[in-house]
């Protein structure tokens, strides 16, 4: 050793700058691989909190079955008492009454081709910890009638109270029951994994059907007077709540098994149905994990190049600067071996200290960034781990250290005079090594480039936990990118040389000549990877940021969206959200979800006002196609005809008379009491309609009204009536609205006329000059008795296509393009549409296939086609300067929920992942300027020394030491100039193509919209300017002190002699 540490003296500069390389190294990536631990399972975490009901639970369906109904349901408890997949598990069991008809007065509900209404008569076990009663008490067993608790959106759309009492009808043994609604509830957390039990609890109906509840009895009552034929269902919810990853992948495995056999155990067979995307949860979770290691992967990669390189460097310079002593010692019968084994010990001194420090270092820097506001926004809480593994990471980044070091000193030796030739000749074996490992590089960058842009999901990897693709392409492409532009770096210097050739400027063309002459490239390329490096990282981090942004504009789609938790706006919610504080511009809004084509595309509807949207949606240019006006502008152009019959301006009271006669309710089989019929006059709103009522006629009996209109109710535009009874088969109504009065002054509504009459399901009936109807009820068989009977008045019209906007998904399943025509269910009831565009995305879905329609032309086909008043279910808002009061004063609205953009952006923000991979990029970034730092000042002192010699003689031949000075730093600045130049524009524009493709969501999917190239150039440009000014700073330092070098030097010219 005591040769090694004499060797060691020579160089200890060169040894010290190593030293220094290492110990950055080796802390930020023992740091970084204890860090990726802390965000993976942080992230884990995250995932499992924002998971689907359908992605934490298992729903079990099939018959009831009647005395089996007991054994099935004690079955499936005891199979899951002791949990599921080594997780607790609870299990929550309902059961549906089959074939149960709403009869009398059903309100606002619409019936079904057939005009039938159903009730959802069920029982619920654990309803009771998972909603809340809004009115009334929870149903008692054995009362009489049969005691319910219905869900409030089901009593508004009925139009129903506590204590009302509701007619059942049981369309298969004929009996009809009557139970007393004794409670009225509101779910607390409509996404809770419970309400699978009760699908459209929020809507109160059964998506797609004309279902109406759920009407929850007690399961005593149930059994003894429900059970007859009636379905059940349960629902297993596995504690997912802190599970490790490795207990999700068998919790995924135990649920594909379920699926597959649990009906078959249970007695069900094959009339039982068990759903559950469990497995698609552990899949995700599997896939984000691997985006996640593979997002942190990125930096630790980026700083493996760097710091090796910079070791590389380093080595090369001890290597030239014992060129001469080195093949001394070999002509004195040193062998291979020896030599390397002086270099190995010698890389020992340089590493061994790191890898101690590096661990003890790494955890008093996470314990630190453990205070960040940034990772303490993300849920990170950072301890730091000293078990086998940190210690492995440090160990094996020593020595890689090590390997990058002893690189130079292994190659093969030669005598001094070659040694000496090829340090100003490199060989044409040499060049040609270069060349192919550049063209390497350059074509597994374009691979990944190419591989990227076809990505669809992650990369198993192997046993490594990470994607390779996403992992290494931005290095590869950083790498390849500094390779080719350096290649021009002879013939820059060239062309600088000719362009101060002829200009008065001795040391700046002295300077370039000893650039041009220099035999290695290697202070540049470290330089370029800095700068490189860093600027990827920034961009990177940037875009990322920038791309969760736009994601939550996307997802919330204005600057607030309010939903209603009933999924209907209560009368006067309008005059409520418009009075917000700081709220600009209000647009009600309807969203309908709905299948396309054969394939059955799963699809969702947005309906906006078109003329003010341009204004309140959040849409990018590129995902418009183009501005949002002419995007809007589409869709407004071509709105339907909504014919109106206009009050005087400010009418707030209107009176007048409704004549009736109705026949044929009774005959001598059944005869009930003579049917009242019910009038509303309904009026156009923004956003649809509003329905006033007028009161109840009965048959030749005039209902006399005089009715004061809602205060929130500023509109005087009449659209029509709707006119309601029930009735069997034959029963006819003879409808007319004799006169109207608006605050006193006549309305003629024969000049407004014809007026045409339809029944809720779209059919035509009679209707005449002036608002009347005569209408008869149809035979619908078997179960005729007690039909609803519900039409709507409204002026003649002919119906119209509504615009809709469609995205490229949804065309293609509906298999039509732009400016084609089809017809849809949208709302309620079938309607014409026309596509009047296409748009990449439309703002506040997730579905790939969406539709984007005006929405008071939907409206108004729904209402003059259906006869549908259907209220707004969420409210677009544009806020103004303070759009946290306006979030914060629609939060105390009762049955609201808010959904801001500017939180969501927030939330996006603090996702262990995202925040992880973007602070892992920031140190990334600041260890590339700390490693190109001490770098650039090794080589620029090494430089001067190593010129020392040619400086004395030109000083000897008259040159001044401030000339030779100068030149040294026109040389360095010229260099370091090249390299900041270089980074920057490899590292732009390896983010302008790779970033796009690397951003991905947790889910591992592309984000919508995607991606925009973000270069943050504060940063960029304060690091670069930064590792310029040093270089400069210390290029200036070096001259300086080369001066007092030169008189010793002059002192040994001809010593070799």
């Amino acid at each position: 050793m005591r040769l090694v540490f004499r060797r060691a003296r020579g160089v200890k500069s060169l040894l010290l700058a190593a030293a220094g390389a290492t110990l950055i190294a080796t802390v930020l990536l023992t740091g970084l691989a204890d860090y990726s631990r802390e965000v993976v399972d942080a992230g884990a975490r995250s995932a499992i909190s924002s998971a689907t009901p359908e992605e934490r639970s298992i729903l079990v369906q099939g018959p009831a079955g009647g005395r089996e109904f007991a054994e099935r349901d004690a079955a499936i408890h005891d199979r899951y008492a002791g949990g599921f997949a080594g997780l607790d598990a609870r299990v929550s069991t309902a059961a549906y009454a089959v074939g149960r008809q709403l009869t009398g007065d059903v309100g606002d509900a619409r019936p079904d081709k057939d005009g039938v209404v159903f009730a959802s008569v069920t029982f619920l076990d654990g309803l009771r910890e998972q909603a809340d009663l809004v009115d009334g008490a929870w149903p008692e067993p054995g009362a009489t009638p049969v005691r319910t608790a219905l869900a409030e959106a089901a009593a508004r759309t009925l139009r129903l109270k506590v204590g009302d009492r509701v007619a059942i009808h049981d369309r298969l043994s004929g009996k009809s029951t009557e139970i007393e609604v004794s409670g009225i509830w509101r779910p607390r957390d409509t996404n809770a994994p419970f309400w699978r039990l009760a699908p459209g609890v929020a809507d109160g109906a059964a998506p797609q059907s004309s279902t109406y509840g759920p009407f929850v009895v007690d399961r005593a009552d149930f059994l003894s007077g429900f059970a007859a034929s009636a379905s059940a269902a349960w629902l297993v919810e596995p504690d997912l709540a802190g599970a490790p990853l490795s207990t999700l992948d068998a919790v995924g495995r135990a649920t594909t098994s379920t699926v597959d056999t649990l009906a078959e155990e249970i007695g069900l067979g094959s009339s039982g149905l068990v759903t559950s995307r469990l497995d698609q949860l552990t899949g995700r979770l599997e896939r984000a994990d691997l985006v996640g290691r593979s997002a942190l992967i990125t930096p630790m990669l980026l700083m493996v190049v760097l710091g090796g390189y910079a070791l590389v460097l380093v080595a090369v310079l001890m290597t030239e600067q014992r060129r001469g002593e080195t093949a001394l010692l070999r002509a004195r019968g040193a062998a291979r071996v020896q030599l390397a084994s002086l270099a190995a010990r010698e890389a020992a001194l340089v590493v061994l200290p790191a890898a101690v420090l590096a661990p003890l270092l790494a955890s008093q820097i996470l314990r630190y960034v453990d205070r960040v506001p940034m990772l303490a926004a993300g849920a990170l809480s950072l301890t730091p781990r000293f078990d086998a593994l940190t210690w492995v990471v440090a160990g094996l980044a020593a020595a890689g250290c090590a390997v990058a070091m002893l690189g130079p000193a292994l190659r093969r030796g030669d005598t001094y005079v070659a040694e000496m030739a090829s340090r100003s000749r490199p060989t044409r074996r040499a060049a040609a090594q270069r060349a192919s490992l550049d063209i390497a590089l350059v074509g597994l960058a374009v691979l990944g480039w190419f591989q990227l842009r076809q990505y669809s999901s992650p990369l198993a990897g192997g046993d490594l936990g990470i994607d390779p693709l996403l992992a290494a392409s931005p290095t590869l492409g950083v790498l390849a990118g500094a390779a080719i532009a350096l290649r021009a770096l002879p013939p820059l210097t060239r062309l600088a040389e000719r362009a101060v050739d002829r200009k008065p400027w001795t040391a700046t063309i002295f300077g370039m000549w000893q650039a041009g002459r220099r035999p290695q490239a290697g202070p540049v390329l470290l330089l370029a990877l800095a700068v490189a490096v860093s600027t990827l990282a920034w961009c990177l981090a940037g875009t990322s940021e920038r791309s969760l942004v736009d994601q939550a504009d996307h997802q919330v789609g204005a600057d607030l969206r309010l939903l209603e938790a009933t999924r209907f706006a209560p009368d006067g919610r309008a005059a409520e959200v418009a009075a917000l504080p700081g709220a600009e511009t209000v647009l009600p809004a309807w969203r309908d979800s709905l299948r396309l084509g054969a394939e059955g595309v799963s699809a969702s509807v947005i309906s906006l006002d078109a003329a003010q949207a341009a204004g309140v949606v959040r849409i990018r240019d590129d995902v418009a196609g183009g501005s949002p006006q002419s995007l809007f502008a589409k869709l407004s152009e071509g709105r339907v005809e909504a014919p109106v019959v206009d009050l005087p301006a400010g009418t707030r009271r209107i009176s007048g008379e409704v004549e009736t006669e109705v026949a044929g309710w009774a005959n001598e089989f059944y005869s009930p009491p003579e049917p009242a019929v019910h009038t509303d006059a309904v009026f156009a709103v923004a956003g649809g309609y509003r329905r006033v009522p007028l009161g109840f006629s009965r048959n030749a009996e005039r209902l006399r009204f005089a009715v004061d209109l809602p205060e929130d109710l500023q509109s005087v535009r009449l659209a029509g009536f709707l006119v309601s009874s029930s009735g069997p088969a034959g029963f006819r109504v003879d409808w007319e609205a004799r006169s109207l009065v608006a605050d006193g002054t006549p309305v003629d509504l024969a000049s407004s006329g014809p007026w045409q009459a339809r029944t809720r399901a779209g059919a035509e009936a009679a209707g005449g000059a002036v608002p009347t109807v005569d209408y008869t009820q149809p035979n619908a068989g078997l179960w005729g008795y007690e039909q609803p009977v519900s039409l709507v008045v409204t002026r003649a019209r002919k119906a119209a296509p509504v615009p809709v906007v469609a995205t490229p998904a949804a065309l293609s399943a509906l298999r039509l393009g732009s400016g084609d025509e089809t017809r849809m269910s949208l709302g309620q009831g079938e309607v014409d549409v026309r596509f009047a565009g296409t748009v990449a995305a439309v703002p506040g879905t997730e579905d790939g296939a969406a539709l984007l329609a005006d929405l008071p032309s939907l409206a108004a086909e729904a209402f003059y086609g259906y006869g549908e008043v259907r209220q707004p279910q969420e409210w677009w808002l544009s806020t103004g300067a303070d759009p946290h009061a306006t979030a914060a004063a629609a939060a105390a609205l009762p049955g609201i929920q808010v959904l801001d953009r500017r939180a969501a952006a927030d939330a996006a923000g603090r996702d262990p992942y995202g925040v992880g991979a973007r602070a892992a990029l920031f140190a990334a970034a600041l260890g590339a300027v700390l490693i190109a730092a001490m770098g650039i000042g090794v080589d620029i002192r090494a430089t001067a020394r190593r010129r020392v010699g040619e400086l004395a003689v030109l000083h000897t031949l008259g040159a001044s030491p401030r000339l030779l000075g100068r030149s040294l730093v026109a040389e360095q600045t010229f260099l370091a100039g090249v390299g900041v130049i270089v980074g920057l524009v490899v590292g732009v524009g390896v983010a302008a193509t790779m970033a796009p493709l690397v951003i991905l969501t947790p889910a591992a999917g592309r984000p919508v919209p995607e991606p925009l190239l973000t270069i943050e150039w504060s940063p960029v440009g304060a690091t670069a300017g930064g590792l310029l000014l040093l270089t400069l700073v210390l290029s200036a330092s070096v001259a300086l002190a080369a001066r007092q070098r030169l008189i010793a030097a002059q002192l040994r010219i001809g010593a070799d002699a």
